[in-house]
């Protein structure tokens, strides 16, 4: 029953996601990994290693001398997790379909950034919905064809580890002339 009332939710939320999409205007263009200065991330955090596993990405593209802003969101409410680096949403800031509405979320939206990795292998619509609000100029993610109109580069991946999809995502964006 609970998984039902959660499909709905979802199909509003899309269904609102959508018409808000119509709406807006970015310019867009690919870019390098190498090449890129402004980096976000987002990341859907189920677990202690996972947080560490993204804490060291974003660590080796600092080193790289790139800005990087870090957005996660935990939906398991027994999962208390915090970082001095990254950002945390929970169910406790998303509406009723999955919508998040938090300051920080309306600010990392808001960023320009070179790049927008979405390191969620399998859909996480608050994170989806940020990915297609924000006014990133390039938004890479895993490949889903539900989410393909949000993306404007996606990688099929068997990856579910983050150091296995962030090495292959550093792999291609790599090759981007």
């Amino acid at each position: 029953m609970i998984e039902f009332f959660n499909q709905i939710r979802l199909k509003f939320g899309f269904r609102q996601l959508k018409q808000e999409i119509k709406k807006l205007t970015r310019k867009n263009h690919s870019i390098s990994l190498k090449n890129a200065k402004n980096v976000g991330v987002l990341i859907n955090i189920q677990s202690q290693s996972q947080l560490s596993e993204v804490e060291e990405f974003a660590k080796s593209l600092t080193l790289q001398n790139k800005k990087v802003k870090l957005l996660a969101f935990i939906g398991d409410k027994s999962l208390k997790l915090s970082s001095s680096i990254i950002d945390i949403i929970t169910l406790e800031d998303v509406e009723w379909n999955f919508i998040p509405k938090k300051d920080k979320v309306i600010n990392f939206v808001n960023n320009e950034f070179d790049i927008l990795l979405n390191l969620c292998t399998e859909i996480c619509f608050p994170l989806v919905y940020i990915t297609a609000k924000s006014k990133s100029l390039f938004k890479v993610g895993a490949y889903d064809k539900k989410n393909s109109p949000f993306f404007d580069f996606m990688l099929q991946t068997e990856q579910q580890s983050i150091v296995g999809f962030t090495t292959e995502l550093k792999y291609y964006l790599d090759k981007i002339k």
